[in-house]
């Protein structure tokens, strides 16, 4: 906002009211400035637009996000909230015209895919284009059949895809050169071993790993009493066959599925969650109950590693 206005953002805040002792501005991909309802119509009047039309436009400035009491005042905080600023698909934004510029969104994960003009843009991008999905229909494909999942089956759905996302990351940490990933990342235009697009790069793998996962809750939720041996049996059978395909080092791709059975083999399936639940009839029960609450974005998984996090060891 101060870029478009031509002032640092120092003098910005100065204007819009007072802020915490020794508190200063941070990079917007970084952490949300959150403003009292008195400053939030201090920056409409300095942009001259409608306090309405500036709510509408940034979020963050909506009733539910404005600080407390009547003095103008704003706070850039430290730790961020439990969401990421992602930048807009540069297409949406200039069809929104009003010159706003550069269009940053509130949103759960660090990256976006728009659908409707194929882009993928993520935090830590130059500039606000994003990338181009248009070489990569797969994983265009992958982002819609994720979509069709979870709203099938809510939030059991969700935190399979997020664990699924969680295993063909650890795999991408392994062998982020395999043929599979790099030959995608050629055809879109993006560094293979670039942390922050790979989430683009694994999307297709890890539907499949999502429904194989699924897959096995299923079968687990048919013999709730157990035992589960067949279960896992067809699962690793699946994994291997899909770990052969992309040509992961062989011995190692079982780590983080190995970690994900002991996760969920601790969780007995519930019961007679069926007909009663407005399921459609045929449709078995799905559980993750190692899971508490929802999951919120795809990186949120059960299993203990941030696979995104370049400092962090898989």
């Amino acid at each position: 906002m101060a870029g478009v206005q031509g002032v640092e953002v120092g003098f910005l805040l100065d204007e819009l009211g007072d802020g915490p002792a020794g508190q200063r501005a941070l990079q917007p991909h970084l952490a949300e400035v959150f403003l009292s309802s008195a400053a939030a119509d201090r920056l409409a009047r300095m942009l001259a637009v409608p306090p309405v039309r500036l709510r509408w436009a940034l979020p963050h400035l909506r009733e539910a996000h404005l600080l407390s009491g009547e003095q103008a005042r704003w706070e850039w905080p430290w730790q961020p909230p439990a969401h990421y600023l992602v930048p807009a698909c540069g297409l949406c934004a200039a069809a929104r015209g009003e010159g706003w510029g550069e269009v940053w969104l509130i949103w759960p994960q660090r990256w976006k895919i728009c659908e409707r003009h194929g882009r993928f843009t993520h935090v830590r991008q130059d500039g606000p284009g994003g990338v181009d999905l248009a070489r990569l229909p797969e994983a265009v494909d992958a982002h819609r059949r994720r979509g069709r999942l979870e709203r099938r089956y809510g939030l059991a759905g969700a935190a399979l895809v997020a664990d699924a996302f969680a295993v063909t990351g650890w795999w991408w940490r392994r062998a982020p050169l395999a043929r599979r990933w790099t030959d995608r990342a050629g055809r879109g235009g993006v560094e293979p071993g670039n942390i922050e697009t790979a989430w683009l790069l694994v999307y297709p793998e890890a539907l499949r790993v999502a429904r194989a996962l699924l897959r096995y809750e299923q079968r687990r939720a048919a013999e709730p009493g157990g035992p589960w041996a067949s279960a896992e049996a067809q699962l690793v059978a699946e994994l291997s066959q899909l770990a052969e395909e992309i040509g992961l080092p062989p011995g190692r791709w079982q780590v983080p599925v190995a970690e994900w059975l002991a996760r969920h083999h601790a969780c007995a399936p519930a019961t007679g969650d069926g007909e009663g639940s407005g399921r459609r009839r045929g449709r078995r029960p799905v559980t993750a109950l190692v899971h508490h609450g929802d999951p919120g974005s795809v990186e949120q998984s059960c299993l203990p590693w941030d696979w995104s996090d370049p400092f962090t060891a898989v």
